[in-house]
C-alpha cells in the first residue's frame, strides 16, 4: 500500500517551506461560494470514473475496482427511490438553535429509503470484481431483516464497526451515502446556517471532512473547500487551519515523493490530520476516489501518531488497530 521509496521521502517540514502553495498565509479565504451541494446527476458517475482511472497499475487495483463497481451501483440506485423525508422549517430552526447540522445522523432519523438503496446496490453491483468475502457479505445482507440492517447502519454512523461486519459495511456505507447525498441535494442552501460553512464539520450533516480541495482563484493562493464523506457537500474553510480543533499555530505538512498534488496537514496540538488536494496540479481529482488511492500516505502519517476520521469504505477494514484521535480532534457532535 505504501509506494516504493515513499517512506524515505516523506516530507515533514513546516509550512514555511511550502510558500509556493500559500500555506504560510493563515486565515485567508478566497472569494468563493461558501457551500456547494452535490449534483445528483454527476456525483457518483464522476467518482466511479475516477476510481477506475486510478485503478490501472495501482498497488490497490483490485480494491479500487471493487469500490468503483460499488459507486457505479450507487449511481444506478438513485433513480426512482421512495420520496423519503426532509426536515421541515421548525426542525431546521431547532437544529440551528442547537448548533447542529439539519441532517446530523445523531439527531435526524433516517427513513426507509436507505434500505431500498442498499437493496439496489447489492443487486446491481458487478459480480465480476467482488472478492469472495464481498460475495458472502452481499448474500448475508440479502437475508438480513430490517432490524439487523438498521443496527449495521447505526454502527457505521457512530464509527463503531465490528471486525466481523467490515465487509457488510462497505455496502451499508454506500447505501447511506446515497440517502444522505440525495437529502443534501434536495435540502437546498436555505436550510443551512450562514455561519456553519467555516467550521471543520459538514454544515449539512455534521461529520468531519473526507479531504480538502485547493482550487485556483480568489486570492493568489486559491481557496480550500472541505468535502463531506457522507453527503458529498463541499464547504469553504480557512487555509492552514486544523479541521479537528481549529488550531493554526502548530500545523505542519507531509507529502510523498512525487505527489505535488497531495499533502497531509497535521496538527501538533490535537494530533489530528487531514488530506489536502491541489486541483491546479491534477485537475481530474475527486476527493473520495483520490483519498482511497493515497492510503499509503495515511499509513505513514499514522506511524507518527496522527489520526483522522477514516474513509467510509475503509472504516473497520484495517488489519491493525486504528490510531485513536485525541478528544480535541474529535468533533463535538460525534460519539466517543
Amino acid at each position: 500500500m505504501v509506494p516504493p521509496g515513499s517512506r524515505q521521502a516523506l516530507s515533514a517540514g513546516p509550512n514555511e517551506s511550502s510558500s509556493g502553495y500559500g500555506e504560510n498565509t493563515l486565515g485567508e479565504i478566497a472569494e468563493s461560494d461558501p457551500i456547494f451541494l452535490p449534483d445528483l446527476a454527476t456525483i457518483f458517475a464522476r467518482r466511479a470514473e475516477r476510481l477506475l482511472t486510478l485503478a490501472g497499475g495501482h498497488e490497490l487495483e483490485s480494491f479500487l475496482r471493487l469500490i468503483g463497481a460499488v459507486v457505479t451501483a450507487q449511481h444506478q440506485a438513485l433513480a426512482g427511490l421512495p420520496p423519503g423525508r426532509l426536515p421541515g422549517p421548525a426542525q431546521i430552526d431547532k437544529a440551528k438553535l442547537a448548533k447542529r447540522a439539519p441532517l446530523d445522523p445523531s439527531t435526524w432519523e433516517r427513513d426507509e429509503s436507505w434500505q431500498m438503496a442498499l437493496k439496489r446496490i447489492v443487486e446491481s453491483v458487478d459480480d465480476a470484481v467482488l472478492p469472495a468475502q464481498a460475495r458472502v457479505a452481499r448474500a448475508a445482507l440479502r437475508a438480513m431483516d430490517a432490524t439487523r440492517l438498521e443496527a449495521l447502519a447505526d454502527a457505521f454512523l457512530v464509527g463503531d464497526v465490528a471486525a466481523e461486519d467490515a465487509a457488510h459495511t462497505v455496502f451499508v456505507a454506500a447505501a447511506l451515502q446515497v440517502s444522505w447525498t440525495r437529502m443534501a441535494a434536495l435540502l437546498g442552501k436555505a436550510g443551512l446556517s450562514a455561519d456553519t460553512a467555516e467550521t471543520g464539520q459538514c454544515p449539512v450533516c455534521g461529520p468531519p471532512p473526507l479531504a480538502g480541495m485547493i482550487s485556483p482563484g480568489g486570492t493568489k493562493f486559491g481557496h480550500r473547500h472541505l468535502h463531506c464523506s457522507l453527503c458529498a457537500t463541499a464547504w469553504r474553510y480557512v487555509r492552514v487551519r486544523c479541521v479537528h480543533c481549529g488550531g493554526t499555530d502548530k500545523i505542519s505538512s507531509r507529502n510523498l515523493a512525487g505527489t505535488s498534488y497531495l499533502r497531509a496537514e497535521c496538527c501538533e496540538s490535537c494530533h489530528g490530520y487531514s488530506k489536502v488536494f491541489y486541483i491546479e496540479k491534477a485537475r481530474s481529482l475527486e476527493p473520495l476516489a483520490d483519498d482511497l488511492a493515497s492510503l499509503g500516505l495515511d499509513l505513514l502519517v499514522a506511524e507518527e501518531g496522527f489520526a483522522r476520521a477514516p474513509n467510509p469504505f475503509v472504516l473497520g477494514m484495517s488489519s491493525r488497530p486504528a490510531v485513536e484521535v485525541s478528544a480535541a480532534a474529535r468533533p463535538s457532535n460525534q460519539p466517543r
